[in-house]
């Protein structure tokens, strides 16, 4: 009977999991481990190795949002935000003096404008190419301000550009979807996030969530929109190549 009802709850911590709901996932699979005796059954054995993999991935430290109401960044139709306009004036003068001062001055305000400065950071090295630099700033930019959708999308999406680990950009990529459900950009980034676990894994299992994300993705686009409208096009074309030559 132990038996039967542990590879149930293994069964559902890996439906959470395939389905983008990791953080879920990891809390369920804890509680397992909590509640269980140490036994030898092979799906024990799974769930330590799933709490050890997401923990390796920095899933046990990451900030929690609290209950603190944050007005959510709103994309604007060229796919630009208004926390970036920083460094977008400084990509135009290349001022460096400039760029350092208005850092420096958000860095002196509140938790708010500290948070932003980080992200401007994050940006900033990221397109410097210095990826180590970009990933501490915006790690700094959520712990400062874990109730801005923003970092922790932008966050995420950095590390799928940069082919970084999909593990920890998927919880990433959650807790902003959590926080600004209807920001049709993260439900895209997160089934270009997919689309990478489909590729590096061979595991078909994803690909129900993947095409549910971006299907959520283009009902959320204003008609404005035609930028991302056009990447999802684009990455759904990718999606059917790929099943060509796999399927």
């Amino acid at each position: 009977m132990v038996v039967k009802q542990l590879d149930e709850q293994v069964q559902q911590v890996n439906d959470l999991f395939l389905s983008g709901q990791v953080k879920e996932s990891y809390q369920l699979a804890k509680k397992i481990i909590m509640n269980h005796a140490v036994v030898e059954e092979e799906a024990y054995q799974f769930i330590q190795q799933h709490v050890a993999m997401l923990e390796a991935n920095g899933y046990a430290s990451m900030p929690h949002p609290t209950d603190e109401k944050v007005k959510q960044s709103v994309e604007r139709t060229d796919g630009s935000y208004p926390e970036r306009d920083v460094l977008t004036a400084y990509i135009g003068s290349q001022d460096d003096e400039q760029f350092g001062k208005v850092i420096d001055e958000l860095l002196a305000g509140s938790i708010e404008a500290q948070a932003n400065a980080y992200y401007t950071m994050a940006e900033y090295f990221v397109l410097a190419e210095e990826r180590d630099k970009a990933t501490a700033q915006y790690a700094e930019a959520i712990k400062l301000q874990p109730n801005k959708a923003l970092y922790w999308g932008a966050f995420a999406q950095f590390l799928n550009r940069q082919e970084g680990s999909p593990y920890l950009a998927l919880r990433l990529i959650e807790e902003a979807i959590l926080l600004d459900g209807m920001n049709p950009r993260w439900h895209y980034i997160q089934g270009n996030i997919f689309l990478q676990l489909v590729a590096a894994t061979k595991n078909l299992s994803y690909l129900p969530a993947l095409e549910e994300a971006w299907n959520k993705a283009e009902k959320r686009c204003s008609a404005k929109q035609v930028a991302l409208k056009m990447d999802l096009v684009k990455s759904r074309d990718l999606l059917t190549q790929w099943k060509k030559q796999m399927l």
